[in-house]
């Protein structure tokens, strides 16, 4: 009985200890795999402004990485253009994250490649060290309550990315 006595504290002293270490959480853990809310980050526009990805909450948000010097992401940024031309209205918003070329090779590189949509710079490349890129491009898409429901390493090809948006935003007219 004196051990059932013992095992019965020791039970309860953890019970204790795992309500007192346990806070509410969020019912989706915050991180950088798909499923997971998406990590918050800010970076300096073209124009120099503040953008952080949670400016866009409510949205599906499609994080493209890239680099001036990667054929791959010069090959997908047409395809990229044209989801946001079609679907901007629909609540899409496509996020260019330029990965450490300075703004003197970025802006005559946006303006060439009639980028409209938000374009950012990872001077340091932190962003993606944050999300664990082993190479450009890399996409992931953020619905609407912050959480990544893709991760696509490598070209996005404009068919890939209909169908991943097929099944991320509200239905509508396409334009």
């Amino acid at each position: 009985m004196n051990h059932w006595k013992q095992f019965s504290g020791v039970l309860v002293a953890l019970v204790i200890l795992l309500a007192a270490c346990s806070g509410p959480g969020e019912a989706v853990p915050q991180g950088i795999s798909q499923g997971a809310r998406a990590r918050d980050f800010t970076l300096e526009s073209l124009d120099g402004s503040k953008v952080s990805l949670s400016d866009y909450e409510g949205k599906v948000v499609l994080v493209n990485l890239w680099a001036t010097w990667c054929s791959p992401c010069r090959a997908e940024i047409p395809d990229l253009e044209a989801a946001y031309q079609a679907h901007k209205d629909r609540g899409l918003v496509i996020l260019g994250v330029n990965i450490e070329d300075p703004l003197e090779t970025v802006a005559p590189f946006v303006e060439e490649f009639d980028m409209s949509y938000p374009v950012v710079l990872d001077k340091d490349g932190e962003l993606m060290k944050t999300y664990r890129v082993q190479g450009l491009p890399m996409s992931f898409i953020v619905d609407a309550d912050g959480v990544i429901q893709v991760r696509h390493m490598g070209f996005l090809s404009g068919e890939q990315l209909a169908s991943y948006l097929s099944q991320l935003l509200p239905l509508g007219a396409e334009n």
